[in-house]
């Protein structure tokens, strides 16, 4: 129920029950006249106060209206105005962020300036966290940045020299700690282009060239890539789908796309124990294409969930079974997800075990 609603209501309440106490008032006044008057006078003077008691009752009941009327606007316009608009600008503050500025008025009740003053200091607080947390989320963004190009020369270097040293003749121990350097090498050069492409992500310098995209070709495409991986693991990759089905086209970064599918794709294999399968399908529903990778694996664990796309972040059961891994692989592959108008989500398999990623976007 609204103020000005509540505030009819009483004011309503107060008429009715002001006109009949009024009534009351009259009726027992003509009564205790009349009592005193001789019998004889009773008709004529009653006759005559009954018409004076009309009169004075029908002022008294429009000065009441006018009275009570008066009352409900300028308490409308003094109250319920003011606390309408500082509702519609909290909401608009929390929908879109925008700030509105709110009227002045002297006539104000002193409550209400206190709860607008309150408002404006709130939201000026929350601006000011807002733009802390963002200059230190730039800050960060900046600092992997520029560590990232740091290390990327040398390691280049490192690696080449490793990679050198291979073609020498040496012993077979001497080989071994070669390739497993070759190896390590590759892995730090691969997180620092992770980190580069989280601060591209955040600074919003990560460029993309859209094009439709057929995502049944993309998806069998890396189903054949990584199948030797799938191979190796003894786990049994496929895409599911059939010959001379219908594209799937997407507004889409080709490249962006496919390390997106790759990423999940290598995760599911990873995290599938020895017998299991991984699963790639493509189907499409309103406006988007959905793109899903179903494995059979270690799942999820309800503790993880929640975090399971923030940046570092691995579940306990995943870092269990494999202890490499950066955490980043799933944040990036999400906010390429939502730069492009989709998104990326996962579910428990149900029933059975495992996990079903669902990336979505827009059709063409």
């Amino acid at each position: 129920m609204s103020f000005r609603t509540l505030l009819a209501v009483v004011l309503v309440g107060i008429l009715v029950f002001s006109t009949i106490v009024i009534l009351f008032a009259l009726g027992f006044l003509r009564e205790q006249v009349i009592s005193t008057l001789p019998q004889h006078f009773i008709f004529s003077v009653d006759s005559a106060f009954r018409e004076a008691l009309f009169v004075q009752g029908v002022i008294l009941l429009a000065s009441s209206v006018i009275l009570l009327g008066t009352v409900y606007v300028i308490l409308g316009n003094w109250v319920a105005t003011p606390l309408r608009e500082l509702a519609k600008t909290m909401d608009a503050y929390v929908e879109t962020g925008e700030r509105r500025e709110l009227s002045t008025d002297a006539f104000m009740p002193a409550e209400i300036r206190s709860l607008r003053a309150s408002f404006t200091t709130f939201i000026d607080r929350v601006d000011g966290a807002h733009k802390h947390d963002s200059d230190i989320s730039r800050m960060k963004s900046d600092f992997i940045s520029t560590a990232a190009h740091q290390f990327r020369t040398p390691l280049t270097g490192i690696r080449w020299a490793l990679e050198a040293l291979e073609k020498e003749n040496l012993t077979e121990e001497q080989k071994s700690l070669v390739v497993s350097a070759v190896g390590k090498s590759k892995d730090l050069v691969g997180i620092v282009g992770t980190l580069l492409d989280i601060s591209s992500i955040e600074s919003g310098k990560y460029h993309y060239q859209f094009a439709p995209v057929d995502m049944r070709e993309l998806a069998t495409e890396v189903a054949k890539d990584l199948s030797p991986v799938a191979t190796e693991r003894n786990v049994t990759l496929f895409f599911a789908g059939e010959e001379g089905e219908e594209a799937r086209l997407a507004r889409a970064d080709r490249e962006r796309v496919k390390w997106v599918i790759t990423n999940l794709v290598e995760n599911a294999i990873r995290y599938t124990p020895s017998g299991g399968s991984v699963q790639l399908s493509v189907n499409s529903a309103g406006n988007h294409v959905f793109t899903r990778v179903k494995d059979t694996g270690i799942g999820i664990p309800k503790a993880d969930q929640a975090n399971i796309f923030e940046r570092f972040y691995r579940a306990g059961n995943a870092i269990q079974k494999e202890n490499a891994g950066s955490g980043l692989g799933l944040y990036i592959a999400r906010s390429i997800a939502t730069d492009h108008g989709g998104d990326l989500g996962f579910e428990p398999n149900t029933p059975g075990i495992g996990t079903t990623f669902t990336l979505s976007l827009p059709a063409v």
